[in-house]
């Protein structure tokens, strides 16, 4: 199949007009994309982006070797860990145009090469190397096998059988990968306590991505004990009236929307199920509909109370419920199995009589 030509001014024409588009492409973008040679119709590609009207997005100027080593020499006091890679990718140039290796580079820019220092711990003899080892494992008995080898740039394995080998010639008592990390949650959580002596409850399983309650025996009260801190018993006096306040406010809301539903068939109460209690229990036009009301006011409704009310759905046999709160989230609607569950805020109550007629039930 022979290519389609073009007229030249067309072909100025289809390469400007994809630079417009990609102000960032490359002469081998611009091959790909238009299968022209832009060499052939500009003098070269800084034209192309000035006739384009874009700014280049870099230069086309050609440097001599000097300059070349002064701009790598810049990116290097800047990068001080920076490799061939890095220089090539970010600078677009080859290093070894410039300089006869990466040594050389860091020495002309002043930095000391990061490398050497790993050749010295490379070359260090094998007794060194597990004398170092058994030192880190004494003053850490915690540190894992992993964080050894970062650590050292050492490989255990290759100087040890296994971890009882290592632990047996540290000279302390091994520590299972279970028992590690939970001192090690317990050491956190005990940091944790020191910095912020009034922390709660939720505050310390938040911050450290755990549960206090299950890493010590008495709980919060025992991770302050083990942090030297007194526990703000006051502050937890504070929370207790507050606790009742929410508790107050959670009947009255309940209330309310129980006194509302009644405008729509019968409502029963605090119905027990074999997995707890229901907050209503509609009947209307020989249906039974399962209704969960929450008080929350500063957290959303999340799928843990859909799948709640399902299980009371389940108890009851029934396949339609509704969860009523002050604020619904996003997804308002829940299908599971064989049973839907509906969110509505206290608002909405009068779209539940379409919703329950107009459902299977």
């Amino acid at each position: 199949m022979r290519k389609q030509k073009y007229p030249i001014e067309e072909k100025k024409n289809i390469i400007l007009n994809y630079l417009k588009k990609n102000p960032k492409a490359t002469y081998k973008d611009i091959r790909k994309a238009t299968k022209l040679h832009p060499e052939r119709i500009f003098k070269s590609l800084k034209y192309a982006f000035e006739e384009a009207g874009i700014n280049s997005p870099r230069t086309f100027d050609v440097k001599n070797r000097e300059e070349r080593r002064k701009i790598i020499a810049d990116y290097i006091r800047k990068h001080t860990k920076a490799g061939i890679i890095d220089i090539r990718r970010d600078l677009k140039t080859n290093l070894s145009n410039s300089f006869k290796n990466i040594q050389e580079a860091y020495q002309y820019a002043g930095v000391n090469y990061p490398r050497e220092e790993i050749i010295m711990l490379k070359n260090r003899l094998k007794k060194e190397k597990i004398n170092l080892i058994l030192k880190i494992v004494r003053e850490n008995p915690l540190i894992t096998l992993s964080d050894i080898s970062i650590k050292t740039r050492i490989n255990p394995y290759k100087l040890f059988k296994d971890s009882k080998e290592l632990y047996r010639k540290a000279e302390i008592d091994k520590i299972s990968g279970h028992d590690k990390r939970t001192l090690r949650k317990r050491i956190e959580i005990i940091n944790f306590i020191k910095k912020n002596p009034l922390s709660t409850q939720r505050e310390i399983n938040n911050n450290c991505k755990t549960h206090v309650q299950t890493l010590f025996n008495k709980g919060i009260f025992e991770a302050y004990k083990k942090a030297e801190v007194n526990f703000p018993f006051e502050r937890l006096k504070l929370y207790g009236v507050g606790l009742e306040k929410i508790r107050k406010r959670a009947k009255i809301f309940e209330e309310d929307i129980a006194i509302k539903l009644s405008g729509y068939g019968k409502v029963n109460r605090l119905v027990k199920t074999k997995r707890g209690f229901v907050d209503v229990i509609l009947e209307r036009k020989d249906k039974k509909i399962i209704i969960e009301i929450k008080d929350y006011k500063d957290k959303e409704i999340s799928i843990t109370q859909a799948m709640q009310l399902n299980k009371y759905l389940e108890d009851c046999k029934c396949n339609l419920g509704f969860l009523i709160c002050h604020n619904k989230p996003k997804k308002d609607r829940f299908l599971i199995g064989k049973n839907t569950i509906f969110i509505l805020e206290k608002e909405e109550l009068n779209k539940i009589p379409d919703l329950i007629d107009g459902s299977v039930v």
